[in-house]
């Protein structure tokens, strides 16, 4: 690990009430080995921080909850544009974005610059100018990015924090999942309704999801303690994460025998499932979740999206679906039933049911919620 005098800040951004559920996900990583050079302040939001800039950046592929990670480059006080512009082009853009093409966001609060198309024109020509003046080298126009390289300019009152987005394609594209279903579910979601279900649960159990449309959450729950390999993250492309002596990082093995069963209504939706997990150790099924007959896993934990009677609607009342499913998990010899759903659904009293906090799913607040049958 290379280390220099300088702390690097990485900022995580998270779906509004996933956060918990990415604090914890943070907290068991840094303490391997390899990224306990990492410090994570557990009180300004998910922002991380090390000078250990190869480490910092690796972690960003063993993270399943955030949707973003942006690396912090510069903070400073401007007033006006020139100012911007004289400070933006003594930045080394060459460390990190070595090509011509790029984006940028920009917010302003209470700032007396705020107009949008003038701090992008300052922007736009301080990089420029520095790439005339220091040209990056030829080499780095073979790189291929999976999005377009943004910088993101923030200002809150007279203080302007430049940040360059290291994701590319957001963090919950993982990469494996090639086709897919009507009304898909993220997989930062599933992935943190997994957390929820493996806080609540002994290892080991098998997963059902029952209406798996094109199989977010079992794909989430077979690769939970596996590395994302399968992309390309825009920071690997940064010359000074490349600079880095290349070491081999291998954390996260698979140490719970993760076995899963999807079953759904739709057969596009079962040929999506097989081509996107081939090779796991996870049953297929085709059929009606009401229709299915009891199954003999002794270590059954069934868990679904269920649809929230907007883009996907149902035959009954969804209140009266909802208790339905929960009844026919039973039926089926479940030990416990996870589902998500809005916040408004009406559960029956006899389920007893235990959910998680808010969670803001595509401007829909929404729950886990679990019963048991114990």
């Amino acid at each position: 690990m290379q280390k220099t005098s300088k702390t690097y800040e990485l900022f995580l951004s998270v779906t509004p009430g996933l956060e918990e559920f990415a604090k914890e996900e943070l907290k068991e990583l840094i303490r391997y080995e390899f990224f306990n050079t990492i410090e994570f302040n557990n009180e300004a939001g998910l922002l991380l921080k090390s000078q250990d800039l190869f480490s910092l950046l690796t972690l960003i592929k063993y993270l399943k909850i955030p949707t973003r990670a942006l690396l912090r480059v510069e903070e400073f006080k401007a007033r006006d544009l020139p100012k911007l512009y004289k400070k933006l082009s003594k930045i080394n853009w060459n460390d990190y974005i070595p090509t011509t093409d790029f984006e940028f966001k920009v917010s302003s609060h209470n700032s007396r610059l705020f107009d949008d198309r003038k701090i992008i024109k300052a922007a736009k020509d301080a990089i420029a100018d520095y790439q005339k003046a220091q040209p990056f080298k030829a080499k780095y126009n073979e790189l291929t990015w999976s999005h377009p390289p943004i910088i993101f300019i923030r200002f809150e009152e007279d203080m302007c924090q430049v940040s360059i987005d290291c994701s590319g394609e957001r963090l919950d594209k993982r990469g494996h999942k090639i086709f897919t279903a009507k009304a898909p579910m993220r997989e930062s979601l599933g992935a943190a309704l997994i957390r929820f279900i493996d806080s609540n649960e002994e290892k080991g159990y098998t997963l059902l999801d029952p209406m798996a449309g094109s199989g977010t959450i079992v794909s989430e729950y077979l690769f939970q303690d596996q590395v994302n390999s399968k992309r390309h993250y825009n920071f690997e492309n940064f010359p000074l994460f490349r600079k880095q002596a290349a070491q081999k990082v291998n954390i996260l093995n698979d140490e719970i025998q993760r076995k899963a069963l999807a079953n759904d209504i739709n057969r596009d939706n079962i040929k999506a499932i097989k081509e996107n997990l081939e090779g796991f150790d996870l049953e297929v099924t085709h059929g009606d979740f009401f229709k299915m007959e009891e199954l003999s896993e002794n270590n059954l934990v069934i868990a679904c999206n269920l649809p929230y009677g907007k883009r996907i609607k149902t035959q009954k009342n969804i209140h009266e679906f909802v208790n339905d499913f929960y009844a026919k998990a039973q039926k089926l010899g479940a030990k416990s039933a996870y589902a998500v759903m809005p916040e408004t659904f009406i559960i029956d009293k006899k389920f007893k049911a235990m959910r998680s906090q808010r969670i803001n799913n595509g401007g829909i607040w929404v729950q886990f919620v679990k019963v048991s049958y114990n």
